[in-house]
């Protein structure tokens, strides 16, 4: 709950490489975030970069802070 409105805040998950977002969409499952972080690192790996295992998903209320 938000504490300075009373509501609930609503939850989005984000694609991270390097801490940074990775793709501008906003997800709001964590199967969904999951299906493209996975896509993501297929891809990576494809091209032997060593970055796949820096991807991950965040848990936010706030999305638009992630940059």
């Amino acid at each position: 709950m938000n504490q300075s409105t009373g509501k609930n805040a609503e939850v989005f998950y984000v694609v991270t490489r390097n801490g940074r977002r990775a793709w501008p969409k906003d997800y709001w499952t964590v199967d969904q975030a999951q299906a493209h972080a996975q896509s993501l690192v297929e891809a990576l790996k494809s091209f032997n970069d060593p970055d796949y295992k820096n991807i991950t998903i965040v848990e936010t209320s706030d999305p638009h802070l992630i940059n």
